[in-house]
């Protein structure tokens, strides 16, 4: 039997080993609404709300020119994230002009670059990858091609606070919401 060659991260080199899900993104049609509303009746708080065009690096349907209004919370240790596009059009209006609701399950890693390698060689596609850009906090992000295999969209999310690599967590979030820093 062969053996597994496992890499830095412990990973072996055809496997994501995705951890633990880290967020739950759902696409809305009004940001505030749903986000008072989750605060009121199931007082999930602090939140972050932000109002970005992301910089899109790849995109399913072609050149994007959207501008989005995101909000985070924590449920736990799961970040819950808000997506409304304010102007423009995006991937995300492909769900919107039908639907409002869950999106896609993300997966805060270390080692983007690493794991699209492994995404490409077990065949699976990106639908949009992008960066978004606050005032101390980089998102890299990329939504796996992989409704098809289980119905539900993956993301791999990498946080950055200035050039050091950082996975999102309840307490960095906090931190930003309380301190403005995000």
């Amino acid at each position: 039997m062969k053996a597994v060659q496992l890499d830095q991260f412990g990973m072996s080199s055809n496997a994501l080993n995705l951890p633990k899900v880290g967020q739950i993104g759902i696409l809305v049609y009004d940001v505030e609404k749903t986000r008072a509303h989750y605060e009121k009746v199931y007082g999930i708080k602090p939140w972050i709300v932000f109002e970005k065009k992301p910089e899109f690096t790849i995109e399913k349907t072609g050149p994007v020119d959207a501008t989005l209004k995101i909000a985070t919370a924590y449920l736990g240790t799961v970040q819950l994230e808000l997506i409304q596009v304010v102007s423009g059009r995006s991937y995300y209006n492909e769900t919107l002009d039908v639907r409002e609701g869950l999106h896609h399950l993300g997966f805060m890693v270390n080692d983007l670059e690493k794991r699209l390698e492994i995404c490409k060689a077990n065949g699976i596609g990106v639908l949009q990858r992008g960066q978004i850009k606050l005032k101390l906090i980089t998102v890299d992000y990329a939504y796996l091609d992989t409704a098809a295999q289980g119905g539900i969209i993956f993301e791999l999310i990498q946080t950055r606070i200035g050039p050091i690599k950082m996975k999102m967590n309840r307490l960095n979030h906090r931190i930003s919401a309380w301190t403005g820093i995000q």
